[in-house]
């Protein structure tokens, strides 16, 4: 048995801990901040009392607020020459995968020369960059825990996978109790976005033990509890095992890495700017469907980790009952089909 297995980020998990932020960032040297948002965080309440942490222990904010869905590069080199010319010394992130992604590319070019798009693929980085915090704001991408960034290449119209050493957070404060803001349709989307990241871990030609052993427990805590924290957005208990299961996804796939419902979905939303966790729901069931033959066995461990009794079950059967439960799960959260 042979495997590399990492994880790029210390996490600090937890109700509140996003409120330690102040004292973290202090207790890392830092004495300016390049705090990196979109406006509807913002809008949501959730950066004010960040900035406040941040200034209660010392440390000077200078913020942006122009992150984009499925951020393109051209907002990537201009948030870039605004840090530079602040002289930040750290990077804190604040939102979901745009925002951390967005960040972490920002952070490549305060070290690295510039233009982003020279650093698409694996290990491309040279140098590392400055210290980051990720504080996550939905319960998804788990771009606060991975050694990717996904920043949209508006030329060629394709979103680039810049991925490995010096591109991940140095420390990620994932706080349950910021996730209660997201409305429910960002709920459903960003939750089976996680639920891929979990499904696709589990059935990679790179999977190994520790990888399957966090996929498995991610399907399950996504599983019993993406409906009731899309309907309940309040119940903390359900956010905080969302939270918590796109986390341990995110450490699953980090180091297994992803497969054909992301190849799918990085298109639809580079050429169309459809929402990375729609597009991963549209197609997980599809795909699922495809992959059947050739690991019925590891499907059938993914019907029980969803819950299925697969008591006396074939393992072909198995696998189907996990398609038809994704199926199920797209429709009763609402996810649209490609066609609408």
């Amino acid at each position: 048995m042979q495997f590399m297995f990492g994880i790029p980020s210390f996490v600090h998990f937890g109700e509140g801990v996003s409120q330690k932020l102040g004292e973290t960032a202090a207790g890392m040297g830092a004495k300016k901040a390049f705090v990196v948002y979109d406006k509807g965080v913002k809008a949501a309440g959730i950066v004010d009392g960040l900035i406040a942490s941040l200034k209660a222990a010392g440390v000077e904010a200078v913020e942006y607020d122009g992150v984009l869905p499925n951020p393109p590069d051209t907002q990537v080199e201009e948030a870039a020459a605004i840090a530079r010319s602040a002289n930040a010394d750290i990077i804190v992130a604040v939102g979901g995968g745009s925002s951390i992604d967005s960040a972490k590319a920002i952070n490549i070019l305060l070290t690295n020369p510039s233009p982003i798009n020279q650093y698409d693929g694996i290990n491309t980085v040279k140098a590392p960059g400055k210290p980051l915090i990720a504080i996550p704001t939905t319960a998804g991408t788990a771009s606060e825990v991975t050694a990717f960034s996904i920043v949209t290449d508006t030329a060629r119209k394709k979103k680039m996978v810049i991925g490995g050493q010096f591109v991940g957070a140095t420390l990620a404060l994932a706080d349950p109790l910021l996730t209660v803001a997201m409305p429910p349709k960002i709920t459903a989307s960003t939750g089976l976005d996680a639920l891929t990241h979990a499904i696709e871990a589990y059935v990679s030609k790179w999977a190994m033990i520790p990888t399957d052993v966090l996929a498995l427990k991610a399907i399950d805590l996504i599983r019993s509890n993406i409906v009731k924290a899309t309907r309940d957005g309040s119940c903390v208990e359900a956010r905080s095992a969302m939270l918590l299961g796109s986390m341990m996804a995110g450490f699953a796939f980090t180091n297994a890495v992803l497969g054909l419902v992301h190849s799918i979905a990085h298109p639809l939303s580079a050429h169309f700017n459809l929402p990375h966790g729609v597009a991963n729901a549209i197609g997980l069931p599809h795909v699922m469907e495809f992959n059947l033959p050739s690991a019925p066995a590891r499907f059938r461990d993914i019907a029980g980790a969803l819950g299925i009794d697969v008591t006396g079950m074939s393992d072909a059967a198995a696998a189907q009952a996990a398609v038809d439960l994704v199926k199920g799960l797209n429709k009763e959260l609402e996810i649209p089909t490609l066609k609408e």
